[in-house]
């Protein structure tokens, strides 16, 4: 057997690991482990190629369907590993190209990276809300039994007899979680793929077996049709029903990305600044403390950028040609 397709056998078993280790319900288990599980995957991808990444992904849901059950296994396969095969196949895609008399490499570049996953993540939402239910009526019905199954029954656990959540109080954070349920499942997402992506080019970098040059990530810049395509979702998130709550998937999907170029301008405006430390701590600890609000004041400025004093210059370079 190929020595490629061995590491992807090694990579889908930790990342099959790491997912029955996450399914274990602790907050370590939810916060680090799930996070992590599709990065085996993505570096045997970025060290090895994609069958390599593609071998990965099907040999962890095997392994998941005996340690935990199909259903996971599948959800693995769907939302975990064959995204990554994608997104790892599209960082490694390349084209000869002639500079000068002289054939060079033009590899695929990192902002359609992003649009695509944008795009999955929106795909993704779409598909945990028709799982978990057809209409909105039964979603509320679903999502209120997770409250009264995870929270009410512990908060009255933990206050025998005390004050627990009244029948408004209830109703209100159904409402509020199944209008939130689409752009949590697509930001989520997006969140564990661009981590794990970027964090695995980190790894194959340091240890030499990246063949792609690393991206100038400050030079991020999405396709125009992603403008286009967030300002539809934004519209159809008007629309009733389910139409509505799947639109609203899209446009948390493709904001996220427009946050990822907000955050590649500020590393490029602050450049040579002495400060620029300071200002990028500051930054990403109002993502993590102040989201929503932080989030959606970055994602403007990479929305804004065309008219925006914080503009690049010069424009976004084109892919990097070596």
């Amino acid at each position: 057997m190929p020595f490629a397709l061995l590491v992807g056998l090694g990579a889908g078993l930790v990342s099959a690991l790491l997912f029955a280790s996450a399914s274990t319900g602790t907050l370590l288990g939810l916060l680090v482990l799930f996070f992590l599980t599709p990065l085996p995957v993505a570096i045997a991808g970025l060290g090895w190629g994609w069958a390599s990444a593609a071998t990965a992904a099907v040999a962890a849901p095997v392994l998941i369907s005996a340690l935990v059950a199909p259903r996971a296994a599948f959800f693995h396969f769907i939302a975990l590993g064959l995204p990554t095969v994608a997104l790892s196949y599209l960082s490694l895609l390349n084209r000869g190209v002639a500079v000068n008399g002289e054939s060079k490499l033009e590899w695929y570049p990192v902002g359609r990276i992003v649009a695509i996953a944008a795009l999955w993540a929106g795909v993704l939402a779409t598909l945990a809300l028709l799982t978990t239910a057809t209409d909105v009526e039964g979603l509320r019905a679903a999502l209120r039994e997770t409250f009264d199954r995870v929270f009410v029954q512990q908060i009255e656990a933990a206050q025998p007899g005390g004050q627990t959540l009244d029948e408004a109080e209830i109703a209100a954070f159904t409402d509020l979680m199944a209008v939130s349920f689409a752009p949590a499942v697509a930001t989520m997402w997006m969140a564990v793929a661009m981590l794990n992506l970027w964090l695995a080019g980190l790894i194959t970098r340091a240890s030499g077996l990246l063949v792609r040059p690393w991206p100038e990530l400050a030079a991020l810049a999405l396709p125009r049709q992603a403008q286009l395509a967030f300002a539809a979702a934004i519209a159809l998130t008007f629309l009733p029903g389910y139409a509505g709550l799947i639109a609203s998937g899209f446009a948390s999907a493709f904001l996220f990305a427009f946050l990822l170029v907000g955050l590649a301008i500020l590393h490029y405006v602050t450049r040579g600044m002495g400060s620029r430390g300071l200002i990028l701590c500051a930054v990403y600890a109002s993502l993590v403390f102040l989201n929503p609000f932080s989030g959606l004041a970055v994602a403007t400025i990479g929305l804004a950028e065309p008219v925006s004093p914080l503009k690049r210059k010069p424009p976004p370079s084109p892919p990097t040609i070596i």
